[in-house]
């Protein structure tokens, strides 16, 4: 075998093997997460005993990723929140129930939703991807309610009072045309918002490390191999050896 082409035993994590001809290489029990084998000549290769996945910085990445959507998504339903809310109290109520009072609990109620949001949406994420960093989810979740209930109150209450300010304007100059105006807008916020949900709770879950994609591993060994979160979609698997694998969350 090719010097070039034996990399037994060796650290390749976040390696870009992309478009390559390692036909016959030997992989086995290299570390091989975050690699990129796409679209690679890998017939006969050996990966025996490797291990396959997402690696540190991908997982880094992940993390970040379902922390800024799941941030989104709070802010949308709050903001969704507010909206709805608002528009009831002032259709229901008039105008004149527009006060401090009002505008003080109903920022409450949208930090309550922020705060709930986010904790559901990022420490689902990693529940659903069965993560042991749900455990440090949790508390980021815990320190970030403390800090918007803490911090937040002053500007939800410039928000609260500036959709109360809206809603009465577009009520004085037409009932009819402020209800068509929420019915548009009203429910794009909470579609928007469930997108969100959606994609925050599904990102650390679909996110793959290692890649196959239409790579050719015709007659190519994955014996004893660990293999999470690996994507082998298009890939040639003519007469691979997946004997003692352990493969999971795996596209095939």
């Amino acid at each position: 075998m090719s010097q070039s082409l034996n990399f037994t035993n060796q650290d390749l994590r976040d390696r870009s093997f992309k478009g390559k001809n390692l036909v016959g290489a030997d992989f086995s029990g290299a570390d091989i997460r975050g690699c990129n084998f796409s679209r690679s000549q890998l017939k006969a290769a050996n990966f025996a005993n490797v291990r396959a996945g997402r690696s540190q910085r991908q997982n880094a990445i992940v993390n970040i990723t379902s922390f800024t959507i799941a941030l989104m998504f709070a802010g949308t339903a709050m903001i969704a929140t507010i909206l709805l809310i608002t528009f009831a109290i002032v259709s229901i109520f008039g105008i004149e129930a527009i006060n401090r009072e009002t505008i003080y609990w109903v920022a409450i109620v949208a930090i309550v939703v922020f705060a709930v949001g986010f904790a559901v949406s990022f420490t689902g994420s990693f529940a659903i991807a069965s993560k042991k960093g749900i455990m440090i989810a949790i508390p980021i979740s815990l320190i970030l309610a403390f800090v918007s209930g803490f911090f937040g109150s002053t500007f939800t209450k410039i928000l609260v009072f500036g959709a109360f300010k809206a809603i009465a304007s577009s009520f004085k100059f037409n009932s009819f045309t402020a209800l068509l105006t929420f019915l548009a807008i009203e429910p794009l916020q909470i579609f928007g918002s469930l997108y969100l949900f959606r994609l925050a709770m599904n990102t650390s879950r679909i996110t793959t490390g290692t890649r196959f994609q239409y790579a050719d591993l015709t007659k190519a060994s994955f014996y004893n191999a660990t293999l999470v979160n690996c994507d082998f979609s298009k890939a040639i698997v003519n007469d691979v050896n997946w004997e003692q694998g352990q493969i999971s969350r795996c596209k095939l």
